[in-house]
């Protein structure tokens, strides 16, 4: 009997042994995102259909099959599942620490949905509310794109902005589906007032800097897709400044079937531009009124208006100016005296009506009509009488800063009577189907253009008592003349298809696919463009275990797009130098490849997202443009092809706790080449080249074509850095601090009325720092409010100090020739130093 025992026992311990030797341990501690332990957390094997519980620190130890693939799901209620996939040798203990993400009301789930969405599709979510305290004059939406990946902003009062290599007028800007439209004459960022978008009405917004989707236009750099508010509850907000005031109220009624929101601004710019080196009377005025508009005719279809009037007029009597520039070893002064003045008006009417059916839960149909109308005028006779002087440079000299030679004295005249007018009525429609793993979207539009335009504008220079051309004769010739009078009718029809096919491997891990296709055909020369586009992006899902045990997600995500961007001409690009239309005028052509990751990150226990994108642009039938401030004066032609290539960085997240920063890097190059540019090198009898005022043997006896090839592009920035900063103090939150700083390279430039080639100059390194101080004045926790003041959520009060290091920033130049022919380029700055005062309350 002890014999029989004693085997029985024996193969026991010996089953004991085999089985230890086939299973491992994993154990741990599962957290909230907080930090807190889990009791009663279930860490689950899915594929082994064993499980256990978390003791009430939150820990727990589970026997693993080894040597073999294992899934372990780790859940608790009120939080996402965490898998991940474990192989284990035999005996051997492994240790898992977990935080698990809240889920609350699914509005992580929601979250979730919309970033993903936005990564699939490349573009950056902007938060609106951020408006009201950015530190810039111009402040519309348009302040949130400083630290955005490849936009570049030089003019602080413009609305403007560039984008990997880009113009102004290379991007596309909606609203609630409908497109935007700058002004056509505007020359400077003074004249231009307020931007289209209203911050107080914006729900969303969102960028992409390209590579976008087919389901957007035809335009070849950029897209800012913003959508106004839906409210649920009645709101509102007020504030007034030195530079304007603004106020809008939204509101839901007849049971919240009906909804409104309406918002009227005005700006004026007064004081910012009484800073600047053109003295004078300035009296701009821009206001604008905005209403939207829905209502649900079931519960199923919804009826929309959105509305728009806004004025822009802008005057000026100009009185002097004084400009100071050069280097230290040749200081120079440009001082003009001016007769006359300058009024321009930008008068904009927009309504768009829209019809949103939800045919089955899977099936969105929208119906849009919309109408934009513009008048625009443009007035001015400035007389400027100026002299350029050198300075004195001699330190020890009584007359230290003054002028001791004039150089050159002259007149000109400048005069313009310019009338625009422009309407444009578009008919659409856009469809939306969502399957599990897919989502088909559609559409088409039809849209009439009619524009009149009238153009009469000349210079006159007089330098040294003589005409710049030298007259002879009776007749008087001009510098610069143009005058025509342009009546135009067109029809632009568009379609697109686009799908997107999402791939779930498991694990979090996931892959996405958007292919899109558009079209357009334009009545004007009867030319089709086809633009294929697509996008792919892949979720990896890498995980990694922390040095104090806690398994984390890294959050990578890659994509890869290209596709083809055209932009056919739309009014501007079409119109020659002399003010005639080309006939043969063609669509310019981008081709994007782009490459790009992201990270989400933790630094000092707080969250931050990195992000870099490389991209390669190549254009083709360019149509070859100059600058001049705001102003876009195009060839009319398409002579030129060109590239793009550059890479963008974004490190974005709480610098300081609770409070988001962000800064971007980006590096880049632009060329062009223009295809019949050419130019003959003189030489003369030593060999030298003959250049004229320099070369004493002017007698040419040889001649050289040289053709100029590749030529930086008016964009060509080659390194731009920005950065939003946000801080508080740490004992009393209520005080904050808003900076934004910008740093650019030179553009290149040239002399007037000269060849592209000839732009072989750059201005000046473009740096500005904007900085504002806000205080909390009501609605911080804890505070008690009273009478009417309970009413009112949130009130502050801001002091903003604009150019913060009263930098001088080069806006273009103006180009003056002295009694030896040579030319001067006088920069023209932007503004100084200004200060703002500002409330803001919401109620």
């Amino acid at each position: 009997m002890h014999r029989l025992f004693l085997t029985f026992f024996l193969h026991l311990a010996i089953a004991a042994a085999a089985l230890a030797q086939t299973t491992a341990t994993l154990r741990g501690q599962v957290r909230d995102e907080q930090g807190n332990p889990l009791p009663g957390a279930s860490i689950s094997l899915i594929t082994e259909k064993k499980g256990a519980i978390c003791d009430d620190q939150g820990r727990y130890a589970i026997e693993v099959p080894a040597g073999r693939p294992v899934l372990v799901q780790i859940s608790f209620v009120g939080t996402l599942p965490y898998e991940e996939t474990v192989q284990l040798e035999p005996g051997s203990v492994r240790e898992l620490n977990v935080k698990l993400r809240f889920k609350t009301l699914k509005i992580v789930d929601v979250e979730g949905q919309q970033q993903r969405r936005q990564t699939e599709t490349g573009v950056q979510p902007l938060d609106p509310r951020r408006t009201r305290f950015s530190p810039t004059p111009q402040g519309g939406v348009e302040s949130l794109l400083y630290g955005q990946m490849g936009v570049t902003m030089r003019n602080e009062l413009s609305a403007g902005y560039t984008v990997r290599g880009g113009n102004y007028d290379e991007n596309l800007v909606y609203v609630n589906d409908m497109e935007v439209y700058r002004p056509f004459l505007v020359r400077s960022g003074q004249q231009e007032g307020l931007s289209f978008p209203n911050p107080d009405m914006i729900e969303r917004i969102e960028f992409s800097a390209g590579g976008f989707e087919a389901r957007y236009g035809d335009k070849m750099s950029s897209v800012l897709d913003i959508r106004y508010k839906r409210p649920k509850e009645f709101a509102g907000s007020a504030m007034v400044s030195l530079l304007g005031a603004a106020f809008h109220l939204e509101s839901p009624m007849l049971n919240k079937r009906l909804r409104q929101v309406t918002g009227f601004r005005y700006r004026t710019n007064q004081f910012i531009l009484q800073g600047q080196d053109v003295q004078g009377e300035y009296r701009p005025s821009y206001t604008d009124l905005q209403t939207y508009w829905t209502y649900d005719l079931t519960d199923r279809t919804e009826l929309s208006f959105l509305g728009l009037y806004s004025s822009n007029i802008y005057r000026v009597v100009p009185q002097n100016r004084e400009t100071e520039f050069g280097p230290f070893n040749m200081p120079l002064q440009f001082t003009v005296y001016f007769d006359g003045q300058e009024r321009t008006a930008f008068q904009t009417w927009t309504g768009a009506i829209g019809l949103n059916h939800q045919a089955r839960k899977d099936l969105l149909l929208k119906f849009m009509a919309s109408a934009y109308s513009t008048h625009e005028t443009e007035r001015f006779t400035v007389q400027g009488q100026y002299f350029l002087d050198e300075l004195d440079r001699d330190l020890s000299s009584d007359t230290f800063g003054e002028a001791i030679r004039n150089l050159g004295v002259g007149t000109y005249l400048d005069h313009a009577r310019n009338t625009l007018d422009a309407r444009v009525v578009t008919f659409a429609h856009k469809g939306f189907l969502e399957r599990d793993n897919r989502f088909l979207q559609w559409g088409a539009d039809v849209r009439t253009e009619v524009i009149n335009d009238q153009l009469s504008e000349w210079t006159l220079i007089d330098s040294a008592d003589y005409s710049i051309p030298l007259n002879q004769g009776e007749d008087l010739l001009l510098n610069q003349t143009l005058k025509s009078r342009i009546d135009l009718q067109t029809v632009r029809t568009s379609a697109y298809v686009q799908n997107t096919w999402r791939w779930d491997n498991g694990q979090g891990r996931w892959w996405s696919l958007v292919a899109g296709l558009r079209g357009q055909y334009w009545s004007y020369n009867q030319q089709t463009v086809i633009s294929p586009r697509a996008r792919l992006t892949y979720h990896p899902a890498w995980k990694s275990v922390q040095e104090n045990g806690d398994t984390v997600d890294n959050d990578f995500n890659f994509w890869a797009a290209t596709g083809y961007y055209y932009q056919p001409p739309f009014y501007r690009e079409m119109r020659r130098l002399d003010g005639t239309l080309n006939p043969d005028i063609r669509a310019q052509r981008s081709i994007h490849f782009l490459l790009g990751m992201d990270r989400k990150l933790t630094i000092w226990d707080r969250p931050f997202k990195f992000t870099t994108e490389a991209y390669y642009k190549y254009m083709d039938d360019l149509i070859p443009y100059e600058v001049d401030n705001v102003r876009i004066r195009y060839y009319g032609t398409n002579n030129a092809k060109g590239y793009a290539v550059g890479m963008d960085f974004k490190l974005g997240g709480q610098f300081i706790d609770g409070i988001d920063s962000w800064m971007s890097l980006g590096v880049m190059s632009v060329q062009e080449n223009l295809l019949d540019d050419f130019y003959y090198l003189r030489f003369n009898a030593a060999g030298d080249t003959i250049r004229p005022g320099y070369t004493f043997d002017q007698v040419a006896v040889d001649s050289a074509r040289v053709e100029p090839g590749w030529i930086p592009r008016p964009t060509d920035q080659r390194v731009t850095f920005s950065m939003f900063f946000q801080d508080e103090m740490a004992s009393n939150p209520t005080y904050k601090v808003h900076l934004n700083l910008v740093f650019a390279t030179g553009l290149p430039f040239g002399p007037p009325n000269a060849e592209r080639y000839a732009d072989t100059l750059r201005t000046n390194v473009y740096h500005r720092i904007d900085i504002g101080f806000s205080k909390q004045l009501l609605g911080a926790k804890g505070q008690e409010k009273t009478n009417f003041l309970k009413n009112i959520h949130d009130m502050w009060v801001s002091i903003e100090v604009f150019n913060l290091l009263n930098i001088n920033n080069t806006i273009n130049h103006t180009w003056v020739t002295d009694v030896s022919g040579n030319q001067y380029a006088i920069p023209n700055y932007l503004t100084p130093r200004r200060f703002n005062l500002k409330f803001i309350a919401w109620f």
